[in-house]
């Protein structure tokens, strides 16, 4: 990888090269040869050129590719065609017919016209009919056409064929229940909500996917690092162990000096191996996040973090004011909330369903008629009504046979148990989301304060960490110095040694500490998608 070949040379110049070999002579670092890198074994699985990867990549991809991330977009766009269908319920619609009667009716009477004991008679019946209801007050309407062609054989019938037709409109207003809210209003509500839960559940997802990318990202960056130190300490602990041989054989070193060397070199692999096992479960665990399927080429290529860990600067938070911040961001309250408005259209409409039902119905409907005079009547027909089916549709808009109907229906449940026991239910589901707030509340407080000691405590670690890690660069050189000047032994300086490796260790691990602490932090206060600048679709 490109920065682990850039940082070897530099680990070992900064960490072990600062002094001369171990040994009674002393080596200018002129001298000292040039060590190759140590036989480290592949790691499993990767392979080819590495992945640059930096931060804001894996965000990038993680958005674009994960599966819960997208998950939970569909369960948005679904949340929007809900809505969809409820606001549908206001669609008006078309119901047109067509039918046909062919009867033959017995009759004994002489004056059911019957000739040899029945009336027989044919009618071709069509309409058509725009129905629908309207949001504002519940009330719903009706306009119907209908007109028909009859022919009978009834010989009273002063008309044949007739042609019948009739216009009518109505209006039916609830007067109590199902007037100021009914479920077509509540559908609508339940729908609004429903989307505005599944925005804040999206919300929630992506934040929770941006925080395990992040600290995923750090983590490998970590991994990376600490496998170079590793490396840089084999390869001078191979190196060591050369310059010891040489100088056991010129007698100037004890035999258990090469042993000590090379129990040295045995540590610093098992190091080695303990470092890439890590690498690759923190490189496996960021691939994850970001890859949809298991044909992804990126599953084999190793990735090479660009971004260092750096020292962020936190946001200067009081808790009081953090919390505050988290309490109005937080996509967990505001599905929580979403939740409530629901529950508050069921009690808004269960408490409108213990109400009696007053309806009322106005209306009016205007007929028209005409049709063939027979020519064995002796009767006068008026001549309006003499003629086909456009004298009958002339009939109609000139009104001349009207009606109106005004309607009072009322109907008084004698005990609607239904409708009060769903409102009960509803107020006690609102009391438990009460109570669930305030529980998710206090998990919010102890969240962010836990999120605040985290970083100050991580930060207070790192410093730490960084002024023993110089200590111990000092200490390993002052070590190789004594050593040089017949002081000190090898064992006190392979001791310095492991204690430098050891405390750059904890160096990198503070710093990879430090940023995850922030992005649990900015996921605390629900600042994670501010602050990777995404922004998610507007409201629909």
């Amino acid at each position: 990888m490109r920065h682990r070949a850039a940082l070897v040379p530099a680990v070992l110049a900064g960490i072990l090269g600062a002094g001369p070999s171990l040994g009674a002579q002393s080596v200018s670092p002129a001298q000292t040869p040039q060590m190759p890198p140590p036989a480290i074994a592949p790691r499993v699985g990767v392979a080819g050129p590495p992945l640059t990867l930096t931060l804001d990549e894996a965000i990038r991809r993680a958005l674009e590719q994960n599966t819960d991330v997208e998950i939970s977009r569909v369960d948005t766009l679904i949340s929007a065609e809900t809505i969809r269908v409820a606001r549908g319920a206001y669609d008006p619609r078309v119901v047109p017919s067509l039918s046909f009667l062919h009867a033959t009716n017995a009759s004994a009477s002489a004056l059911g016209g019957a000739t040899r004991g029945s009336v027989e008679q044919r009618q071709l019946i069509g309409g058509v009919s725009f129905l629908g209801a309207v949001p504002a007050g519940g009330g719903r309407f009706s306009l119907d056409f209908e007109s028909s062609r009859l022919t009978t054989s009834n010989q009273f019938s002063r008309l044949n064929p007739q042609f019948p037709s009739a216009f009518g409109l109505s209006y039916t207003q609830p007067l109590l229940r199902n007037r100021s809210y009914d479920a077509n209003r509540r559908a609508l509500e339940i729908a609004q909500r429903a989307f505005d839960l599944s925005e804040a559940e999206l919300r929630q997802t992506v934040m929770d996917q941006l925080m395990l990318v992040e600290q995923a990202y750090w983590e490998l960056v970590y991994a990376v690092r600490f496998l170079d130190i590793q490396i840089s300490a084999l390869a001078q602990a191979e190196g060591q162990v050369a310059s010891n041989e040489r100088q056991a054989k010129g007698g100037t070193l004890a035999p258990i000096d090469v042993v000590e060397a090379q129990t040295q070199v045995s540590s610093f692999r098992q190091g080695v191996a303990s470092a890439q096992q890590a690498l690759t479960e923190a490189e496996n665990r960021l691939k994850r996040l970001m890859l949809t399927r298991r044909e992804s080429p990126e599953w084999n290529q190793p990735i090479s973090p660009a971004d260092p860990a750096v020292d962020r600067a936190a946001p200067s938070y009081a808790v009081e004011a953090a919390v505050t911040v988290a309490l109005a961001q937080r996509p967990e309250l505001a599905a929580l909330e979403s939740v409530r408005l629901q529950n508050d259209a069921d009690r808004r409409f269960f408490r409108d369903q213990t109400r009696p039902q007053v309806d009322v119905t106005g209306g009016v409907t205007f007929s028209g008629l005409a049709g063939g005079v027979l020519q064995n009547t002796d009767e006068t027909i008026p001549e309006f009504l003499i003629g086909g089916y456009g004298t009958s549709l002339g009939n109609l808009f000139a009104r001349r046979f009207p009606a109106a109907l005004v309607q009072f229906q009322v109907e008084l449940p004698v005990r609607n148990t239904t409708a009060r026991a769903n409102l009960a239910r509803a107020e006690l589901s609102n009391t438990q989301l009460a109570l669930r707030r305030q529980q998710l509340e206090l998990a919010i407080e102890a969240d962010v304060r836990n999120a605040l000691q985290a970083e100050r405590s991580a930060r207070e670690r790192l410093a730490a960490a960084a002024s023993a890690s110089r200590n111990a660069q000092e200490q390993y050189e002052s070590e190789r110095r004594r050593f040089d000047s017949g002081l000190s032994t090898v064992f006190l300086v392979l001791e310095r040694q492991n204690n430098l490796v050891a405390a750059q260790g904890r160096e990198l691990r503070a710093r990879a500490d430090l940023n995850q602490a922030l992005a649990l932090l900015d996921r605390a206060v629900g600042g994670t998608l501010e602050r990777h600048g995404v922004k998610l679709g507007e409201k629909k």
